[in-house]
């Protein structure tokens, strides 16, 4: 047990060789040096442990009592430290041996991307690499795999779902792309019909003949372009080809809150980096208990592994990220500039291309408890036609019919 108390210090097993080796334990006593485990061997000399002490003064003790030392062993933290600098090449190159392996062991050495094409690919590799994720990288600094799929779905609109997991020192990214629908292509003869109730305000016919007019009223289905052409006795069908713009007419009711409050990040981030070894927790970097007075706190947590071995110790790092609550009152005249363009922009996504909002008004409004209802309608010109097939043989048949 003595040995274990004074190997930091470092201690001697020695014989003391001398005619009164006695006299030399009680110079050592007599001046507090420790000295346990004495054993005699025979009459001239004694076995013992002595705590290290300066080699002057065990020289002087020895001269004093007519003794002799010889080492048996040396031991303790003293002559460990010498033995490494004597051995500093090989200590230096242990140790950084050991922490390459470390650094291996944790390196993210490739990154699986299942489901995606080239394009895509890409997006997702870019994106990975702004939250710190490629090949090469160090896995303690990469966020947790939720944090990646919510990244990655926010930036990507053409992902149905997307799926990141770990599996060792490789990341793998499992991509669902969304599939549009081909539009369907009519073959053969075809009309443009009317889409949807409207007043025609342009025409712009490449094949086909038109069968409407400007600032005529028509209904959903009315024939718009005729893929008949010619007269009665001598008529062909081709594919009615062109575009009709028609003036329509839309609804839309909404409820804009006066008064709100919502969150700002200022964009303000306060890191604490930490080793949790077993239970302990052991502080690298930010000390701050609370950095802000508002904040949001994100931990990673992330596991050191050693070659294929996972160890007790783990990396910790704890983001907080700075923010404040800001509230927005808005007039009435405010309210209604945001509802109606609310309201167009939503209208538009929903439209085809090239579609227009010709004007927007107001039908009625009306706050309660700091909310305004309001209901708005949009005049818009749009491409009403779409392609409808003929039955040539039920055509020629009326043909005949009138002929007769």
């Amino acid at each position: 047990m003595k040995h274990t108390f004074h190997r930091a210090e470092g201690y001697l097993k020695a014989e003391i060789i001398g005619k009164d080796p006695e006299k030399f334990i009680r110079l050592c006593m007599r001046e507090h040096v420790k000295i346990w485990h004495i054993v005699r061997k025979n009459e001239t000399t004694l076995i013992c442990f002595i705590e290290l002490a300066d080699s002057n003064t065990l020289k002087k003790w020895l001269k004093a009592s007519d003794c002799r030392i010889r080492i048996l062993r040396k031991a303790g933290l003293p002559f460990f430290m010498k033995k490494i600098k004597l051995r500093l090449g090989i200590t230096v190159g242990f140790i950084f041996f050991i922490l390459l392996l470390l650094i291996l062991s944790n390196m993210v050495w490739s990154i699986r991307i299942d489901g995606a094409d080239v394009k895509l690919e890409t997006q997702i590799r870019s994106i990975l690499k702004q939250n710190h994720l490629y090949e090469g990288s160090l896995d303690l600094f990469i966020p947790d795999t939720g944090h990646l799929e919510s990244a990655l779905s926010t930036k990507l609109t053409k992902v149905t779902w997307i799926g990141v997991s770990k599996e060792g020192t490789t990341y793998k990214v499992s991509v669902v792309q969304k599939k549009y629908p081909k539009p369907k292509s009519v073959a053969g003869p075809r009309n443009l019909v009317a889409t949807k109730q409207a007043v025609v305000q342009r025409l712009f016919v490449e094949t086909g003949q038109p069968v409407v007019e400007s600032d005529q009223f028509v209904k959903k289905g009315q024939v718009l372009v005729s893929g008949k052409i010619g007269n009665e006795k001598f008529s062909r069908f081709v594919s009615a080809k062109g575009k009709v713009v028609g003036e329509t007419w839309y609804h839309s009711e909404a409820q804009i809150p006066l008064v709100s409050h919502y969150t700002l990040y200022s964009g303000n981030v306060y890191f604490k980096y930490k080793v949790k070894m077993w239970q302990a927790q052991i502080p690298l970097w930010g000390i701050k208990s609370k950095p802000f007075k508002q904040y949001d706190r994100e931990t990673t947590k992330k596991p050191i592994r050693f070659l294929i071995w996972k160890t007790p110790f783990a990396f910790i790092r704890e983001d907080y990220r700075q923010k404040k609550t800001v509230e927005r009152k808005l007039t009435q005249k405010q309210a209604i500039k945001d509802a109606i363009e609310s309201s167009d922009k939503k209208l538009l996504d929903s439209l085809p291309k090239e579609s227009k909002i010709i004007t927007s008004a107001v039908d009625y409004k009306k706050v309660v408890n700091n909310t305004l209802y309001i209901r708005t309608h949009q005049v818009v010109n749009e491409n009403i036609a779409e392609s409808k097939a003929i039955d040539v043989k039920k055509e020629t048949k009326k043909m005949k019919q009138k002929t007769d």
